[in-house]
């Protein structure tokens, strides 16, 4: 429910959305959302440095710049953050590359290492989690876009060390070449064009949430960046909702 939380660093207090006893996905505990938006509401916009957009008679939220990355900041409220859990609903434009291509595994955390959206807290920033879209899963040409976990996964472009595991891939193209439109596949939904037999992108069944302990405590704000590698007319992630919890024993 709706409860008042002082925030740390000024003492003032605003309403947040908490979990008190515990969530269904990320687990025990009191957990406080930081971050929410939905375009399916009735003129709900998109947070600053996303572009809202239309599409077949629905909203989404894009990023605002060609190649590179747009950035939102959710605040931890001086808040020192021991766990992050969230979930993203989202769907692919055309031709995303997943670590692939100009993406990596030459970008460092603060370049577009990725086509898809990433999270991070800090300066430097500490990875926590990456959605990652890759171009499809039966292009047999095309293995340098796909997703590592996809069933055609060999000779596909690893993360950076600096991810790990810590990532979800998924595709939402359901054939050999793309085509400029938002495709109605859900990602990281563990259904889909990707759950085919050699496939473990859907072996998750808590996607599209993740949760991530981090190895430091910190109050630094929660960063989410929408990157891409190309011009948004070749790529980019359709974005309907995001939601963000932190766990803290300051609440």
């Amino acid at each position: 429910g709706w409860y008042w939380i002082r925030n740390s660093r000024d003492n003032s207090t605003l309403k947040i959305y908490c979990y008190l006893q515990g969530h269904h996905y990320c687990g025990e505990g009191a957990w406080m959302r930081i971050g929410y938006f939905y375009t399916g509401r009735h003129l709900a916009e998109c947070p600053p440095s996303l572009e809202r957009f239309p599409y077949n008679k629905k909203w989404y939220c894009r990023r605002s710049v060609g190649v590179g990355c747009s950035s939102v900041y959710f605040d931890s409220l001086g808040k020192e953050v021991k766990e992050v859990c969230g979930m993203i609903e989202a769907y692919q434009y055309a031709s995303t590359d997943a670590f692939g291509l100009y993406a990596a595994p030459n970008q460092t955390i603060d370049g577009h290492y990725i086509d898809g959206i990433s999270i991070t807290q800090g300066s430097p920033r500490q990875h926590i989690w990456s959605y990652v879209a890759g171009y499809n899963d039966i292009d047999p040409t095309a293995n340098i876009g796909k997703c590592p976990c996809s069933s055609g996964g060999s000779g596909t472009a690893s993360p950076p060390s600096f991810i790990g595991g810590d990532y979800y891939c998924d595709t939402g193209n359901p054939n050999v070449h793309t085509q400029a439109i938002v495709y109605s596949d859900r990602l990281w939904d563990s259904s889909g064009v990707s759950c085919v037999s050699g496939s473990t992108c859907c072996d998750n069944p808590d996607q599209p949430w993740f949760r991530k302990k981090l190895t430091t405590p910190s109050t630094d704000n929660i960063e989410l960046r929408w990157c891409s590698d190309e011009a948004r007319s070749n790529e980019f992630i359709a974005t309907r909702q995001v939601e963000l919890f932190i766990k803290t024993n300051d609440m």
